[in-house]
């Protein structure tokens, strides 16, 4: 009985020192060496072999996921120092992200038509006032982000250090156009008024004229001056007189003249 049984202890033994012997270096092969030692009935193996195994392969995975430590957060990289040479963009925060878009993107017949040369997409965060400029002369053109699709209004620009700048305090794409937008004709006056012609300009009161806005502009402190504000798309205001090419208007208690060739006359004689 006793000798079937060293015979037995015998056997696994010597297998025993056949794997370890054929066991290879990499991490991977030991580990899974361990594991087929471990599924081996301890009743087969002698008392220093099962401590070997406790020691070197049980320790050892446990070391392994003891050693695994959670990815850091990393924050997205700012994109908009690495946009090319042609382009600038200041005033940009952690988390200001910057591309080139091209005029598929953009979409737009009509701006398009006016001469696409260049545009830069700025979203993710913007906080205060972003300075786009180009290495460039043009006009400058900025898609509102926070309408779908895209509001387009007429960004006003200024040159910089040899550049066409322009100025946005929230996500949107400037885009840089060759030619400004064409006026809309002026409406050429009857050579004979009747006495249902309307009104001259300067003797159209206020009640007898509203305007409806088809884009955002600027709201002007006088005609062709500094800028007080801005008069949203699609706002109803009256206008109080006409000065050549411009509306003089009050919108949300500041008056102020606006371009007439944006507009659509409601009512009055105000054309």
């Amino acid at each position: 009985m006793n000798s079937k049984r060293f015979a037995s202890t015998a056997i696994a033994f010597g297998l025993l020192c056949i794997v370890l012997l054929a066991l290879p270096v990499q991490a991977e092969n030991f580990n899974f060496t361990c594991e087929l030692l471990l599924d081996t009935s301890y009743e087969a193996l002698f008392e220093q072999e099962r401590l070997w195994l406790e020691d070197n392969c049980t320790s050892e995975q446990e070391d392994d996921e003891d050693e695994k430590e959670p990815e850091e957060y990393r924050p997205p990289d700012v994109t908009c120092p690495h946009l090319p040479p042609r382009v600038a963009v200041f005033g940009y925060v952690t988390g200001t992200q910057c591309q080139m878009v091209g005029e598929v993107v953009i979409g737009k017949t009509d701006l398009i038509e006016r001469g696409f040369i260049d545009a830069v997409d700025v979203w993710s965060y913007v906080n205060g006032g972003v300075e786009v400029c180009f290495r460039n002369n043009g006009w400058l053109v900025f898609l509102d982000a926070a309408y779908a699709p895209r509001m387009v209004m007429e960004l006003e620009h200024y040159q910089r250090d040899g550049m066409t700048c322009g100025e946005i305090d929230r996500v949107g794409t400037v885009v840089m156009l060759r030619e400004a937008a064409t006026p809309a004709p002026e409406p050429q006056p009857t050579a004979e008024p009747t006495e249902d012609a309307l009104p001259l300009y300067d003797s159209i009161p206020q009640s007898d004229c509203q305007i409806k806005l088809e884009e955002t502009l600027f709201l002007r402190a006088e005609p062709g001056g500094e800028i007080i504000g801005l008069v949203w798309l699609f706002s109803e205001v009256p206008v109080f007189e006409i000065s050549g090419d411009w509306y003089k208007i009050e919108f949300q208690g500041v008056t102020g003249y606006i371009s007439r060739f944006y507009s659509r006359v409601l009512y009055g004689g105000c054309i």
